[in-house]
C-alpha cells in the first residue's frame, strides 16, 4: 500500500520501500553529481543545496520508518549520500599556490603542457572501446619528417599514466627519445587513469559499475583497441610496444587471449615485467593480499570502487610532501615497495615525479594482483566457487596462457626489482616462444622505477631499446 510516497507493508518493516526509495535516490544523486564538478563549478551554497535535496529524499518519512532502519537498509542508502558527498567538495586551483610556495613547475604540467614547453608538438586522440570505454592517447610526432620509422605505443604502469615516459624532462624522458630519433610516439591512458576517466554511459563519480575491471579488460579491452587505432591512422601494419610494469601485464593478457594480435607487434620490449608474482619482497603486499576478499568487500560496502586518484586527498598529501622532502618520504616509502634505493633518482625528478604518480586505480585492479600473489599463478580474476562455475564453467579461474605470445619479445629487468623479481622474470621467459633477449641491467641497485627515471636509463636501458628498434626494423 502507498501512502504520500511512503510504501508500507502488512508486517511495518518498510523493505519494499527502501527497495524502491533506494535506486530512486542513487539516479538523482548521480544526475546531480554530473553539475557538481570537485575543480570549479557551483559555488558552496548551490552545493549545500544539491545536498540538501539528496538527503531530503531520502530521509522523506523518517519518524515512522526509523525504526525499521536496520544494517541492509543503511547500506542500501549510504551509496547516494556518499555520491554526493564527495561532489559537495569543491576544490580551488591549487596551481598558484604551488608556484608561490615554490614547486618545481614540471610537477603540475599535464602531458600537452609539458610536450608544448619542451618543443615537441602533440596530439590528443580519444579512442573508444568495446565495451565503452573513452581512453585518451597522447601522440608525441617524430622530430624528423623525412625519416620517419613505425610506431611506438608506450603502456604505463600501475598509479600511472601517460606521463611516466616524459616526466623527466627532454633529454632523459624516453618518450622524448623516441622522438628525436624519429619514431612516432603514442602514450597510452588506460581506463581509469586521470586521463581516461570516461565512458558513453558510466559515470566514474557516481556509477560504480565503471570500475568492475581489472587489468584483465585492460588487456582485452584497451590494449587491441589502441593498436588497432594507431595501425589504422599511421596507415602501418605493425607497431613497437613498450610496457612498464602493469603496461607489461596488459600485453601478456593480449597476448594469451587475442593471440590475432601477434601479427601485428613487430617487438615488444617489456621494462620491469609482471606476470607470476609468488616471489614478490614486499612483506606487507604478501600480509595485505591474503585478507584481499575482505578489504575489497569492506571497500565496496563503504562506497569505494576506485582509490588513490589525482582529486582525491592522498594524492594531495603525496604531492606537497614529496616536494620538500622527496627522498626521506618519498623515498622511503618506494624502497618499502619497489626496492628503491636512496639517490638513485635525483630529488628533483622524485620530487616532479611523484606529483603525476597516484592518478587513480579499481579496487578490483589491486585485488586481482594480490590474488596473483597468493595464489602464485597468473590467472584471470577469481570469482569465488559459485562466481567461476558461473562465469568460466570452472571451480577455479583459467590461466593466461604466454606460450601464445609468438610475437618478438624482450624483457628487461632488475637485480633489485622487489616486485618483478628475477624468479618470477625466469618463469616468465621460461613460456615463452619467442623470447629475443632477457637482459638484467648491470647495476646491482637498479630496481622497478629506475627503468624510467635513473638519470642513467639513457645508458642503459633506452639506448638498448634503440639498438632492438634498429635491428627489428629492417
Amino acid at each position: 500500500m502507498r501512502y504520500l510516497g511512503l510504501t508500507l507493508d502488512g508486517r511495518w518493516a518498510f523493505e519494499a520501500h527502501f527497495a524502491e526509495l533506494a535506486p530512486r535516490v542513487v539516479k538523482a544523486a548521480a544526475s546531480l553529481g554530473r553539475l557538481l564538478p570537485n575543480v570549479g563549478g557551483p559555488s558552496a551554497h548551490c552545493r549545500r543545496l544539491y545536498s540538501g535535496v539528496i538527503r531530503s529524499m531520502a530521509m522523506y518519512r523518517a519518524p515512522i520508518w526509523a525504526d525499521a532502519l536496520g544494517r541492509a537498509n543503511k547500506i542500501q542508502l549510504r551509496r547516494p549520500q556518499r555520491v554526493i558527498a564527495t561532489r559537495a567538495i569543491r576544490v580551488p586551483d591549487t596551481r598558484p599556490l604551488m608556484k608561490a610556495l615554490g614547486f618545481y613547475e614540471d610537477t603540475y604540467l599535464n602531458f600537452t603542457e609539458l610536450t608544448t614547453k619542451y618543443g615537441y608538438p602533440t596530439e590528443e586522440h580519444t579512442v573508444l572501446t568495446q565495451d565503452g570505454y573513452l581512453l585518451t592517447v597522447f601522440r608525441i610526432l617524430p622530430k624528423c619528417i623525412d625519416k620517419q620509422k613505425l610506431p611506438v605505443i608506450l603502456g604505463h604502469g600501475l598509479f600511472d599514466s601517460s606521463d611516466a615516459w616524459i616526466v623527466t624532462g627532454p633529454e632523459t624522458g624516453l618518450g622524448f627519445i623516441l622522438s628525436k630519433n624519429c619514431y612516432d610516439v603514442w602514450a597510452t591512458n588506460f581506463r581509469g587513469n586521470t586521463y581516461s576517466r570516461n565512458h558513453v554511459r558510466l559515470d566514474p563519480n557516481t556509477d560504480p559499475d565503471y570500475w568492475e575491471f581489472s587489468f584483465h579488460e585492460v588487456g582485452y579491452f584497451d590494449m587491441p583497441t589502441i593498436i588497432d587505432y594507431v595501425l589504422n591512422k599511421t596507415a602501418q601494419s605493425q607497431a613497437y610496444y613498450v610496457g612498464h610494469s602493469q603496461g607489461t601485464t596488459n600485453f601478456f593478457v593480449m597476448g594469451s587471449l587475442r593471440p590475432e594480435y601477434n601479427d601485428k607487434i613487430r617487438l615488444s620490449i617489456q621494462l620491469a615485467p609482471i606476470a607470476w608474482m609468488k616471489n614478490i619482497t614486499v612483506p606487507f603486499a604478501n600480509l595485505l593480499s591474503r585478507e584481499s576478499k575482505n578489504i575489497k568487500d569492506l571497500l565496496y560496502t563503504i562506497g569505494f570502487r576506485e582509490l588513490f586518484a589525482k582529486q582525491q586527498l592522498t594524492h594531495t598529501i603525496v604531492e606537497l610532501v614529496c616536494q620538500f622532502v622527496p627522498q626521506a618520504v618519498c623515498g622511503t616509502f618506494l624502497s618499502l615497495t619497489t626496492g628503491y634505493v636512496y639517490g638513485s633518482i635525483t630529488s628533483k625528478n622524485l620530487a616532479v615525479i611523484m606529483g603525476h604518480l597516484l592518478v587513480g586505480v579499481s579496487v578490483k585492479t589491486l585485488t586481482h594482483f594480490a590474488q596473483l600473489i597468493v595464489s602464485g599463478h597468473f590467472q584471470q580474476y577469481d570469482e569465488g566457487l559459485e562466481g567461476n562455475i558461473k562465469k568460466y564453467g570452472t571451480f577455479k579461474p583459467p590461466k593466461y596462457n604466454v606460450s601464445r605470445i609468438l610475437s618478438p619479445v624482450v624483457l628487461i629487468c632488475a637485480e633489485n626489482d622487489n616486485l618483478s623479481t628475477l624468479g618470477n622474470i625466469n618463469i616468465l621467459s621460461s613460456r615463452l616462444p619467442n623470447l629475443v633477449d632477457r637482459y638484467v641491467v648491470p647495476i646491482r641497485t637498479w630496481s622497478h622505477n629506475s627503468h624510467l627515471w635513473d638519470e642513467r636509463a639513457t645508458k642503459y636501458e633506452f639506448q638498448k631499446i634503440l639498438n632492438y628498434f634498429e635491428r627489428f626494423n629492417t
